[in-house]
């Protein structure tokens, strides 16, 4: 149930996303007493996302990362080539199993658009393509894309704890793909941009499993009924903890 407590307001809200989401994943990480297993699609090298290495490195948590850009892949499995509980998959995620093209910006068009993401890759070719840019700027490889249930059932994994999804644009299949519900995870975090139709699916979808959808910046958050964050948890984050001094926005 929730219980407005008035509106709260600051001069640069986006600026409690990564807090937030770090507070969901330690929600998580206690409910499960530290044993969590996450599942991530679309990975990348492993650095960014909404902050799953420094708890593989340094809180148990062992996991699926899934990435279908074979150089991102490359640093990505380098990053974890010496975890035994981290395991790596170079491939993409659908609802649909076949070979898609994956678009990525070339390095020199990269460096004439540095505001843009290092990592972009899509199957969709119009994302990939800034304003101004042209088919030269634009390289493809073929990737095979399945199903993320025959994956978990290839490998035998029945629950995933923690499912992160950024897709670039292409979320809302791999949600198709695999039963949110039977997976039952505690915390889901989406990518998606509001006011789309994609949006709106994905919403559909975790409501439909059951979940508590929020969103946090650019995710969409999954909750599970009575995930929690620790009330003293909060407090401390907003300042409120005596002898704390506090930061005005």
């Amino acid at each position: 149930m929730v219980r407005p407590l008035g509106t709260f307001g600051m001069r640069r809200p986006w600026r409690l996303d990564a807090p937030i989401l770090a507070m969901l994943l330690n929600a998580a990480h206690d409910r499960h007493e530290g044993r969590v297993f996450a599942v991530e699609v679309g990975s990348g090298t492993g650095a960014g996302g909404p902050g799953l290495l420094d708890r593989f490195r340094n809180e148990g948590w062992s996991g699926l990362l899934i990435e279908p850009h074979p150089a991102h892949f490359a640093a990505l499995e380098a990053l974890h080539a010496t975890s035994d509980r981290v395991a790596v998959l170079n491939l993409g995620i659908s609802d649909i199993a076949a070979n898609l093209p994956l678009h990525f910006l070339t390095p020199e068009a990269l460096e004439r658009n540095p505001k843009l993401a290092r990592h972009r890759a899509s199957i969709i070719r119009d994302r990939i393509l800034p304003r101004g840019a042209t088919e030269a700027d634009l390289e493809s490889v073929e990737v095979p894309f399945i199903r993320l249930d025959s994956v978990l059932s290839e490998l035998g994994i029945k629950t995933a704890h923690v499912l992160v999804v950024n897709a670039g644009g292409h979320e809302e299949q791999v949600l198709r793909s695999v039963d949110l519900a039977e997976v039952g995870p505690t915390l889901v975090l989406v990518r998606s941009v509001a006011a789309t139709p994609a949006d709106e699916a994905i919403v559909d979808l975790l409501q439909s499993a059951g979940l508590a959808p929020f969103r946090v910046g650019g995710w969409l958050a999954g909750l599970a009924p009575g995930l929690s964050v620790p009330l003293d948890e909060l407090l401390t984050f907003f300042n409120r903890g005596i002898g704390q001094t506090e930061v005005e926005e």
